[in-house]
């Protein structure tokens, strides 16, 4: 069974990118045309999950070549109900048809029955009765919530013995994450001692590449907070979100490199997958552009 920071380190290295493009589905961003399409064919959940899934089967597809990673955002999904979920499911599998790792973007966190339901239906799926599996989301890895401590994590840490990967929120790149993430705790931020139980959950999981299976989300739009994760886990992936529309810049990610792979991977959404807004281009199109040059922006992060 391959490491999930194995696959990510080699698709890092193949692409010679670092670019991870979120998957983040707003009706009211798309193009008109294709949104009155579907709402053309009836209407309801399922057209809205149809519009979805095919927005971003296309971006994915389009962006395969110069993109590590992507992230689909569950609750983009999850809004429109079963065909949401369904709709998610069939993401995942196009961008697996184009190579590409998945993480899914849905911060889960729970006491550790519910964590393990949880880890099920993002990963692979419950045991049915009288034989048989329900059929999961199949991610790659998951981000994943520390608030509850480290039982809620260990219930999403252990399916990487089965390859997969967890990112813990760290030090999040949202404006209000300093209220508790920077609040001193033993005389620190209490972001460093999420970092380092990170550390010390990930330490069973290395790869051949020599990174962690579990890794950390710091932003960039915090970059001391970002150096001093790096510092506390320089075996670990870090996601970092926060570039592009968020304002985190390239400058901000100075001296992240950590190994062959970078040991990073970085996150953008709606500068990617929203760019015809700015271009006029056809949106796939637009968005491939946009990753592409975003790749170009953080090449220096590979080779610093």
């Amino acid at each position: 069974m391959k490491h999930f920071s194995d696959v990510l380190a080699e698709s890092i290295i193949a692409k010679r990118s670092v670019v991870c493009v979120g998957l983040d589905p707003d009706l009211a961003q798309m193009p008109p045309e294709l949104v009155a399409g579907f709402a053309r064919s009836g209407g309801g959940e399922e057209a809205a999950a149809a519009c979805a899934e095919e927005f971003c089967c296309h971006v994915v597809s389009a962006v395969a070549e110069v993109a590590a990673v992507v992230k689909p955002q569950a609750a983009f999904f999850e809004q429109f109900g079963p065909p949401g979920w369904a709709a998610l499911r069939a993401v995942v599998r196009c961008a697996h048809e184009h190579g590409l790792p998945v993480i899914l973007d849905a911060k889960r966190g729970d006491i550790s029955s519910t964590g393990r339901a949880y880890a099920r239906a993002l990963f692979g799926g419950a045991e049915l009765p009288g034989g048989g599996v329900a059929d999961g989301l199949a991610a790659d890895a998951v981000t994943a919530s520390p608030y509850l401590g480290e039982d809620s994590l260990t219930p999403f840490t252990e399916h990487c013995a089965q390859g997969k990967g967890v990112f813990v929120l760290t030090r999040t790149s949202n404006p209000g994450a300093a209220t508790l993430q920077e609040r001193e705790l033993d005389g620190r931020p209490m972001y460093l001692t999420v970092a380092e139980l990170v550390r010390r959950l990930g330490g069973g999981y290395i790869g051949e590449h020599g990174y962690s299976d579990v890794g950390a989300v710091a932003g960039a739009t915090a970059p001391e907070a970002l150096s001093a994760v790096r510092a506390i886990l320089p075996r670990a992936f870090i996601l970092v979100p926060g570039y592009g529309a968020q304002g985190g810049s390239v400058r901000n990610l100075a001296g992240l490199r950590a190994g062959e792979a970078a040991g990073v991977v970085v996150s953008a959404s709606r500068s990617v997958i929203y760019a015809w807004r700015d271009s006029g281009r056809e949106y796939a199109a637009a968005a491939a552009d946009a990753a592409r040059t975003m790749r170009d922006d953080l090449v220096g992060v590979l080779e610093a």
